[in-house]
Parts: C-alpha cells; sequence; structure tokens
C-alpha cells in the first residue's frame, strides 16, 4: 500500500492521507476476516474486523464512487474466497490471487485512495511485490504442513520446497529491469534490488537438506517487507523528484 501510494503521489492533486488510513484499516480489516473463516471462526473475532471492513469500504465508495466501489469489492470478495466455502488457497488459483490481491489490487487501491485516480505506474509497483508475497505464503503453507501431525514420517523430515517458491523469488527481482526498461517504473526502483542476497538464499537452503520452514517464512516475510518498503521509498523520491521538475 505504500508503494502505490509513493507511486501515485503528487503534492498538487491534494492527497488524501486520510483516506489512505481508511483504505490501509480496510485492507488489514479484510485480512483479519480471512484468517477467522480460515481458523473457521464465527464469533464476536470475526464480526469486529468485518463491521470495520464493512465500515472503511463504504467511506471509500461514497468518497471515490464506482472506482472505489469496485476495488473495495475485488479485495473484499477475494480475502473471503480464500478461506470461505471451497477455500481458494486449495486450488491453483491461490498463487494468482494472492498476487493480485497483495500486490496490483493493493497498490491500486492505496493510489486511489491517496489521489483518487490509478495510474499505471501504481499497479505495475504492486506486481513484483505481490510475486514476494505469494513467496511468503508458500512458505508460511509449507511450515503448516510440517507442523500438522501425520504429515511427516519421521518429525526431522523437510519437504521439497513447493511448487513456484523459488519461481516467486525469481520474477519478482527479474520484474524490475524490465519495468524500469519499458519505462513503467522509474529507474531509481531498481534500488530494490539491494535485498535480492538475502532472496537468492532462499532456495539455495531449501536445496540444501534439512530447512527449517517456520523460520524461512518469517525471513521471506521480512524479505518481502524490505523489498515492499525500499521500492517505496525510492519511488516516492523519483515522484518528488518528478513533480518538482514538472
Amino acid at each position: 500500500m505504500l508503494a502505490g501510494a509513493a507511486a501515485a503521489y503528487d503534492p498538487a492533486l491534494r492527497p488524501r492521507f486520510d483516506l489512505l488510513i481508511v483504505f490501509a484499516v480496510f485492507v488489514l480489516a479484510a485480512v483479519a476476516v480471512q484468517a477467522a473463516f480460515a481458523d473457521k471462526r464465527r464469533d464476536a473475532r470475526m464480526a469486529v474486523p468485518a463491521l470495520l471492513a464493512l465500515g472503511c469500504g463504504v467511506i471509500l465508495v461514497l468518497t471515490r464512487g464506482w472506482a472505489g466501489f469496485w476495488a473495495v469489492t475485488g479485495l473484499g470478495l477475494l480475502a473471503v474466497a480464500f478461506a470461505a466455502g471451497p477455500r481458494l488457497r486449495d486450488t491453483p488459483l491461490a498463487g494468482p490471487a494472492t498476487i493480485a490481491a497483495l500486490g496490483p489490487l493493493a497498490t491500486a487501491g492505496a493510489a486511489l485512495a491517496l489521489v483518487g485516480h490509478v495510474a499505471p505506474v501504481a499497479l505495475w509497483i504492486g506486481l513484483p511485490i505481490g510475486f514476494l508475497a505469494d513467496a511468503t505464503r508458500r512458505a508460511r503453507e509449507t511450515a503448516d504442513e510440517v507442523a500438522h501431525p501425520g504429515v511427516q514420517a519421521h518429525a526431522g523430515d523437510t519437504p521439497a520446497a513447493p511448487p513456484w517458491f523459488a519461481a516467486d523469488l525469481l520474477v519478482a527481482y527479474g520484474m524490475l529491469p524490465a519495468l524500469a526498461a519499458v519505462g513503467a517504473l522509474p529507474l531509481m526502483g531498481l534500488a530494490a534490488w539491494i535485498t535480492l542476497p538475502l532472496a537468492v538464499r532462499e532456495p539455495a537452503r531449501a536445496r540444501a537438506g534439512r530447512y527449517a520452514w517456520a523460520e524461512a517464512a518469517q525471513r521471506v516475510s521480512l524479505l518481502h517487507l524490505g523489498f515492499a518498503l525500499v521500492l517505496a521509498a525510492a519511488v516516492f523520491v523519483a515522484r518528488i523528484h518528478a513533480t518538482r521538475a514538472a
């Protein structure tokens, strides 16, 4: 969300930081509802974030119109569908859904909340972030499988890396120079490559025998956060420079 806001920031458009906060609360509440569905909770612990998400969604729709409606509806439906009923997380669509929801949809929604429209850069910047989010999801799900009784024959066994785990990391970092080359991201966005050594280690560790997936999930989560923050800061500086030059 910070990356999307950074990509869209323009002081000439009277940025609505209050709506950006509302959107952030909406997304966090939607994730909390998804987690409640996943844990099969149907009590007040789910009702509070559900009401919070609904209230924030109404505010965004009233202030941003149809664009806000589609952003809120898309994110909300994906969050619930991921864990409710026939769970999306158990289908091959889990990867694309994670990439879309925690990538372009989140960055575009933040841009819409902040300035009222979505520039192409606010969409493109979400793609590499979404792929890292998917890598984090895959590591966490593998850690859950390891912890589940009866999944492994021996407690010390290490499951193979989940499909697309390494590919998610590769695509995320490979996208940066490609997007910069076609002008979809400012060149300064390549600063996020400073986190590349941390990403390269994970597939190597996963092939090296015993691999603590719970610890890996934590490392990839921090990698995801660090990558997004560096990318957001770099693009924000580029936007400031561009608006002042204009």
